[in-house]
Order: structure tokens, then C-alpha cells, then sequence
């Protein structure tokens, strides 16, 4: 009996050394990998940068808790986070990738270890020992350069980047340390290059300086860039003779009206887009209008539904949508009465006080307003701000093309017929009926922080750098 106690116990030492070297060993093979267990579920995330479309194994974001530090042999068994990034555009393209850490991490990153083997390679490095580069994201508290990819057209590369803290930097970490980082990518063109907005307002100095122009006459000389203000809000104008606000854009030759403090950039054709009638009559106010009440409803205009028609034809349907932005678009119903005739803002402006602007009075008229829109036409206002003027011809202002176009601005009703005003085929604002038929020049905001190539002149127009 006794010799079976002892056996027992023996046995039960036995077991107990057994649990002991096995939990010996499993905390050896996964104690530096502790921080991998103790993420956020792992996650493919996928980015578009400009030319690149990026994928993630493990997830842009990283986010580690439970830090345990390892040896650098023990780092580099790690799983790896897998950057698969593509060319998608047409030319060869440079990109930077970066790792940055955010401000929520509480733990010292001078242990931060990384290993980095694919189109990028770099072999063991301590992070503080990677390049710095210029972050103004408050989020970031550091940021370092991982390396350049140099990537054709077309061509997918791959890195894998190893993350771990050096055991012999930090042998102790705090049981409630955080690191938070997150990869970023930089087109390196797109890094110091300006978007379309920052490269028309590149030099402006000039042009803040610059009296307001005289608008009782029309502008026949290179008169460029002009400021003024909508809400309180800068507005950038091209007026007289210009030759480098040409954008080519959807397959048509635009020019560049405006440019808004809001990165917005507002286009209008070069060429008619062909011709129609703004409404089907041009006896009542309602016949001005873009919309008008008709049986307690609103609805659309011959104008506006020719406008919508053509925007989802040659924009919409050609994958350009994404590039316009929708905005306001003044179809000024405001009015005095002078004995018989109505006259609307828009002729007290233009034709007797010659003080063009951009506010849009409020509508309280029952048709017409200002409208939030994709498309629309240009105003009286900013015929006479690009250089026209009533009843004078021009055939030096950029607006001029040779053809009868319409604008949005109702002009005056008297005799029981409706006018807006139009510019004729001598470069001259004018009248006509609103049954009228002439050309239509659409009128778009393109969004402006894109990048363009180009220089603006008729042989080296801007053109979007599609993604």
C-alpha cells in the first residue's frame, strides 16, 4: 500500500512538472507575439491615393495593447501587415509610404522596431532611425518615411513590414501601454504639386491690388484676374481678353469663369451645345423662370430640362459627375413695377446702375430663385464682369464666340411679353423673348482640388488628371 502511495505521488509530481514546462514553452512561443492577439479583429482595408489603389492585410490602422517586447529574433517571426498597391493611371508614378504615429499612443516609441522586405526594403531598424517628414495633421505625433515606390502603369507591388519593440531597448513596458499608427500614402508629384485652385491663385498679389474695373464700358484688353467678394467670401473673375483659362473636359473646350475660396471653379462651354427655346411661351414672369408653379407644383422649364439632358448625356454617362460640384445658380426673380413694365434686378444692375454682382436676392415671386444644381447658364452679372456690356458689341472678351446664347437672368416683361437677357453674335448683352430659340451654353463648378495638367492656352488647355 505504501508503495502505492509513493507511486502516486510521484505521478502526481510527474504532472505537474509536465503543465509546468508546458506552460513554459507556450509562453516562450507566443510571448512576442503577445500584441497580434490583443488587436482589433484584422480587417483588408482598401485606399485609393490618386494614382494607387492599395490594399491591407492586416489593416491601415494598428492598434496594439498588451505589449510585450521581444527579442529582434523573436520580431522577425511576427505576421507581417502586406501593402499590395497598384498604378492605376497611365503614366509612371512615384509614391511614398509612410508610418505615423498617433497621439493616443502612451507607450516610449524608441524601442519601436521594424523590418521591412518586398519592392520596399529595410532591414532591422529602430523607428526613430527612419527619416522624418513634415506632418501638419495634429493626430500625428510622428511620422517617418518607410521608402519610395517607383510604379509603372498597370503594375502591382507588394511589401510586407514587420512591427515589434526591441526587448534590449525596453525590457519593461507598462501593462497598459497603447500604440496607435496608422500607413499613409503620398503621391510624391501630388506632395508639392498644387491642385487646380492652389495653381490659379499661385500669384495673386498683383490682382488684390487692382481697382475695381469700370463696368460701364466693355473690357476689349488683357485684363486677366480680378477679386471680389460673395458673402464675405473671396471670388477670383476673368475679364477681357484672356488666353489661359481654357480647360478641355468631358471631350468639350471650356473656359474658367470664376474661382471660388470654396475650391470651386465654375466653367462654361466654349461653344454652344446647340440650340432650343428657354421656355415654350414668353407671356408671363413664370416663363423666366428655370422652375415655375404650374398647378400648385413646381416644375421644370424647357431650359432646364434641355440643361439636365445634356449634363446626364456628356457628363453623368461619361463617369464625370464625381468631378462637379453642386452649387448655386441665380435665376434673379426680383422686380420693379415703372408705370406698365416690370423691370427685374438684373436690368438695374447691368443696364442702369452698372454694379454687377454675385448675391442673389432672395424669391418671392413664385418662379425663379436661386437654385442648388449640377448645371445651369451664366448670369447677366457675370456677362458684364467678363468684359460685355449692353448694347456695345465685343469682339475681344473671352465670352465672345460668334453666337446668340442665352443667360438665366430675366430681364423685363412689358407688353405682355417676357425678355431675359442674352448675348448676341456681336459679343453684345441684349433682350430677347423667352421662346426665343438660341444656343445654350452650359454652365458647370468643377471641383477644384484636383490636379490638372497643362498651362490653360487653346494648344496646352487644362485637362483633369483622372483617377
Amino acid at each position: 500500500e505504501l508503495s502505492v502511495k509513493k507511486m502516486r505521488a510521484k505521478y502526481k509530481v510527474s504532472l505537474a512538472i509536465i503543465g509546468l514546462m508546458l506552460a513554459i514553452t507556450l509562453t516562450l512561443s507566443t510571448g512576442y507575439a503577445v500584441y497580434i492577439s490583443t488587436n482589433k479583429a484584422a480587417t483588408k482595408d482598401s485606399v485609393t491615393v490618386d494614382c494607387f489603389k492599395a490594399y491591407f492585410s492586416n489593416g491601415q490602422s494598428i492598434d496594439m495593447k498588451n505589449i510585450t517586447s521581444v527579442l529582434n529574433e523573436e520580431g522577425l517571426e511576427t505576421s507581417p501587415y502586406t501593402l499590395t498597391i497598384s498604378n492605376i493611371c497611365t503614366t509612371e508614378k512615384e509614391l511614398q509610404v509612410r508610418l505615423n504615429v498617433l497621439k493616443e499612443t502612451t507607450i516610449d516609441t524608441n524601442a519601436l522596431t521594424l523590418d521591412i522586405k518586398g519592392d520596399i526594403q529595410q532591414e532591422t531598424i529602430l523607428y526613430k532611425n527612419l527619416k522624418s517628414v513634415k506632418q501638419e495633421d495634429k493626430n500625428i505625433v510622428q511620422s517617418k518615411l518607410l521608402g519610395k515606390l517607383l510604379i509603372k502603369p498597370n503594375e502591382t507591388v507588394r511589401t510586407n513590414v514587420k512591427i515589434w519593440f526591441d526587448e534590449k531597448k525596453a525590457p519593461t513596458i507598462p501593462q497598459d501601454a497603447i500604440f496607435k499608427a496608422n500607413f499613409e500614402l503620398i503621391d510624391t508629384e501630388s506632395s508639392i504639386k498644387y491642385n487646380f485652385v492652389e495653381g490659379l491663385l499661385a500669384d495673386t498679389n498683383g490682382v488684390d491690388k487692382k481697382t475695381k474695373p469700370d463696368f460701364m464700358t466693355p473690357s476689349v484688353t488683357s485684363d486677366g484676374l480680378y477679386k471680389t467678394t460673395y458673402n464675405n467670401n473671396a471670388i477670383y473673375y476673368y475679364r477681357g481678353v484672356v488666353n489661359n483659362n481654357y480647360v478641355k473636359f468631358g471631350n468639350f473646350m471650356w473656359r474658367i469663369v470664376s474661382i471660388s475660396d470654396n475650391n470651386t471653379i465654375k466653367l462654361v462651354l466654349e461653344k454652344s451645345a446647340g440650340n432650343t427655346k428657354y421656355a415654350n411661351y414668353s407671356s408671363t414672369f413664370d416663363d423666366a423662370g428655370f422652375k415655375f408653379e404650374y398647378y400648385y407644383k413646381m416644375v421644370d422649364n424647357n431650359i432646364t430640362i434641355y440643361l439636365d439632358n445634356w449634363y446626364k448625356t456628356q457628363i453623368v454617362d461619361k463617369g464625370l459627375d464625381k468631378y462637379v460640384v453642386t452649387s448655386k445658380f441665380c435665376n434673379d426673380a426680383s422686380f420693379e413695377k415703372d408705370g406698365s413694365t416690370y423691370y427685374f434686378g438684373a436690368f438695374t444692375r447691368t443696364v442702369d446702375e452698372y454694379k454687377p454682382t454675385l448675391v442673389c436676392p432672395d424669391n418671392t415671386s413664385g418662379f425663379g430663385g436661386v437654385f442648388e444644381r449640377k448645371i445651369g447658364l451664366l448670369t447677366a452679372d457675370e456677362v458684364i464682369m467678363a468684359g460685355g456690356a449692353y448694347n456695345t458689341n465685343n469682339h475681344n472678351y473671352y465670352l465672345y464666340n460668334g453666337e446668340n446664347f442665352f443667360t438665366m437672368s430675366p430681364s423685363h416683361h412689358s407688353n405682355s411679353k417676357m425678355n431675359l437677357f442674352i448675348v448676341n453674335n456681336n459679343g453684345s448683352l441684349t433682350t430677347a423673348l423667352t421662346n426665343s430659340s438660341l444656343g445654350v451654353r452650359p454652365t458647370i463648378n468643377l471641383d477644384g482640388t484636383v490636379f490638372v495638367s497643362g498651362n490653360g492656352t487653346i494648344n496646352n488647355p487644362y485637362i483633369i488628371e483622372q483617377q
